[in-house]
Order: structure tokens, then sequence, then C-alpha cells
């Protein structure tokens, strides 16, 4: 499915089937981690993209730190997901990795419930995912992404989804399948962990923040329709999107399934 790249959990929506009859188009929308060619090879991959657009949900610490690094003439959008809410201490940065090594069980707990409380707020971080969805309104061609591609990347990647009728248990299936996508990082990260001299529950709390969840997925689609009966009216009445406006998405988006 897609195009194929080394970058970290990168993905094509392209193929991805919707009920009814349709799929997404190949080459219009991608979900990934950070955007930064290792070497010439992964530089003429992302170039090939032919990306109208990048949308960063990072914090702009996160940026600082590790920038992308796009082809000329992309549109580069930071705009961060957590803001200034207290979610955003739960951004991977330098700082919050150091004093992750200082907390006490209990404040392992805190975090591993602050990941949880974020997801019933991501679906309504109206700031960040209005900018995606004006730029699908306009039928740009892009990519969005965040540091794992997993958590504000996966939530923007649900609502999407849903909206173009994927149902829930597909929209689960591709959120899940970051775990399968960075298995290969996150073994490398805890078996460095691991020797060193930490608690069972750091591990926990590493572990825990580093994959995707079914019970956290489930935070974020009951955050949407235990107020809104269908994600149509949750996207008017949150972000404005209209019915025109998803039909437009429908129309450049997706395609019908060619008969065999």
């Amino acid at each position: 499915m897609g195009s194929k790249t080394t970058f970290s959990n990168f993905r094509d929506f392209g193929g991805l089937e919707i009920p009814g009859g349709r799929k997404f188009k190949d080459g219009m929308i991608y979900r990934c981690s950070r955007l930064a060619p290792k070497n010439a090879e992964e530089k003429e991959i992302l170039q090939g993209l032919k990306l109208d657009c990048v949308l960063d949900f990072r914090t702009p610490a996160e940026v600082k730190e590790k920038p992308d690094k796009l082809p000329k003439g992309v549109e580069y959008v930071n705009v961060s997901v957590f803001g200034d809410t207290k979610f955003q201490i739960l951004a991977p940065t330098r700082k919050s990795k150091l004093a992750l090594l200082r907390c006490t069980d209990s404040q392992f707990d805190e975090i591993m419930q602050g990941i949880r409380d974020s997801y019933a707020y991501m679906p309504y971080a109206r700031h960040a995912y209005k900018e995606l969805f004006a730029r699908l309104n306009a039928g740009k061609k892009l990519a969005f992404h965040c540091t794992a591609g997993k958590d504000r990347t996966g939530v923007a990647a649900m609502i999407i989804e849903l909206a173009l009728g994927r149902t829930r248990e597909q929209a689960h299936e591709q959120y899940m399948l970051s775990n399968q996508k960075r298995a290969g990082k996150n073994g490398k990260l805890m078996k460095m962990l691991r020797l060193l001299p930490l608690s069972d529950k750091f591990y926990e709390c590493v572990n825990y923040s580093t994959r995707t969840h079914d019970e956290l997925f489930d935070i974020a689609y009951d955050a949407i329709f235990s107020k809104y009966p269908t994600i149509d009216e949750f996207l008017l009445k949150e972000y404005g999107v209209t019915a025109e406006n998803i039909k437009a998405w429908r129309d450049t988006y997706t395609e019908e399934v060619k008969a065999k």
C-alpha cells in the first residue's frame, strides 16, 4: 500500500478500503513521524512525493530539537496539538525524558493517566486539526505527523478515516498498526533501558507511552460519539466542516474500487 520509504511509521492512506466499494487514492494523504531524510536516497523519496504541505503537530520544543527537513516549495505548518494545555509535558523532549528518570512510582501512574486524559482532549484540539481540515478542503496533497506518528497523528487519522466512511474497526486496525511499524525502534529502546537499574514502574510507563493501546483508541472515539451522534455532526459543530466539504474530500481523496 502506497509509497515505500524508510521513514518511521510512514504510511500512505492509499489503498485503505471504504465500505461501499471505494478506497483511498494512492499518494494523496500520508501519515508519519518526523520527516527528516538521513541520506540522498531518502531525500529523493521525499522529493518524489510532490507534497503540497506538511502539518507538524509537535510542540515548539520538539521541533526545535529535531526539525523537519523538507524539499523546497513544500508548505510547512507547525501547529501543536497540545498547545498551551497541561498535556504539553507529555511531549518527548530531552527535558521530559530526563525528568522521567527522576519520577516516583506514583508519578509514573500520573503520567499514564495523563496520556489517557490527552486522548479525550485531542479530538477537540481545534487550533491544530482545523489547519489539517482546511488543507483537505483545499484538496492539498499532504502529510501530517508528530514525533512517533501514533498519538496526535493517530487521532487525526482516525477522524479522517471515519469522515470518509471507514468503520470503527477499520480505523482501530490502522491506529494499532503503529505498534508493528515501530516494533524495531521500541525494542531497541527497551533493550537499552533494561541495562539501567530502574523500577518496574518506569519500564511499565515507557512501554505504555511508546505503544498504541485499545483503550486509548476507545477514549478518543468515545470522546466524539458520547457528544455527537455522527462524525459529520462532530466535524460541522467543532470544525465547521460541512457535508459539502466532506463530499469534496471523498471526490478528491477516494475512488471506486475497480472490478477485477
